[in-house]
């Protein structure tokens, strides 16, 4: 496996030119938008053993194949759910609208016994037939229904909603209902439109997958703690705290600023830890402001859910 290393060189024009909002962050951590109701914080790793054997299963097909199989978020969610690694609310919502959606391909495989097939395959790189009820399972304990309205049995006599698990889904539900509910949490009664982001720009260590179209191969790249450091404060010299773009397009947009940021030096009492994130030592952490409208529009919609930077980095191979 090809591993290479990248590095700040002496060159004025190396390091961070940019951040990016995009939909799949290559570091796979989405940030938080201080959006009000909407986001929730809670992970879970207690999928059924059949989902994790079910990915497993899916990875060992797909690499007898050479990996045609998936998109690069599936065959990390793979890795996620055989690894036993927690996922947050967001990422269960994904499944499960996966596992809907690619039902019938998995069944017609079945079916057809094409047991090679990139449908049946990428089935199971997402936890397979189990992981649909374990994660419509998670999604309706946070207060999701699917398919059916809010019952009237869910509200209990004195308005408390004790059948709703989790305190964001008691207020939407009481303002549905034009009721009075208890005391939000402190990270819910941020002003819905304050429109700031708080994510991860980059982490140490972290092996992001690359594609070397001239060899046709598929590497791995990584930023140590040191030069994610000197990466940030020249990031901050060369003033770019407000060049960014969307999805890498090279079109520079307004309105989305840098108005805050730090590198984690102690991750149980860092910052972050106030607005429910928590990452590890030597992540650049970054909180964006933004101004602009149809950005914006984007974050609510989730069609970007995380920062990318962009630039030019010095290549060191530690690996082939």
């Amino acid at each position: 496996m090809k591993i290479v290393e990248l590095v700040l060189n002496e060159s004025p024009v190396a390091g961070v030119e940019a951040v990016a909002l995009v939909e799949e962050p290559a570091i796979e951590q989405d940030f938080y938008a201080f959006n009000a109701q909407k986001y929730y914080f809670e992970t879970y790793n207690d999928y059924p053993q059949a989902a994790k054997d079910a990915a497993a299963m899916g990875i060992k097909r797909n690499e007898a194949l050479g990996n045609p199989c998936a998109t690069q978020v599936g065959k990390v969610r793979a890795q996620q759910l055989v690894n036993g690694e927690k996922l947050s609310l967001d990422t269960i919502r994904r499944m499960r609208s996966f596992l809907i959606r690619q039902k019938d391909n998995y069944d017609l495989a079945k079916q057809r016994r094409d047991y090679d097939a990139c449908g049946y395959i990428s089935y199971l790189l997402w936890g397979g037939e189990p992981a649909l009820p374990w994660a419509e399972k998670k999604l309706r304990q946070a207060g999701e229904e699917f398919n059916t309205p809010l019952s009237i049995k869910e509200i209990d006599s004195d308005y408390s909603f004790k059948n709703i698990e989790h305190e964001i889904f008691k207020h939407i539900f009481a303002e549905e209902f034009d009721l009075e509910v208890g005391t939000l949490p402190t990270y819910v009664n941020e002003p819905v439109e304050k429109r700031r982001l708080i994510g991860a720009l980059m982490e140490p260590n972290k092996l992001i997958r690359r594609y070397d179209e001239e060899n046709d191969e598929e590497y791995f790249v990584y930023f140590t703690e040191e030069t994610i450091n000197k990466l940030a404060e020249k990031f901050m010299k060369d003033g770019n705290i407000h060049s960014s773009s969307i999805e890498h397009d090279g079109i520079s947009i307004d309105g989305v600023s840098l108005i805050e940021t730090w590198i984690v030096e102690d991750p149980e009492h860092d910052k972050s830890n106030l607005y429910n994130q928590q990452y590890t030592k030597g992540t650049w952490v970054g909180m964006y402001k933004i101004d602009n409208e149809d950005v914006w529009k984007k974050i609510k919609n989730k069609e970007i859910k995380g920062f990318s930077v962009e630039g030019m980095f010095l290549e060191l191979l530690k690996t082939n």
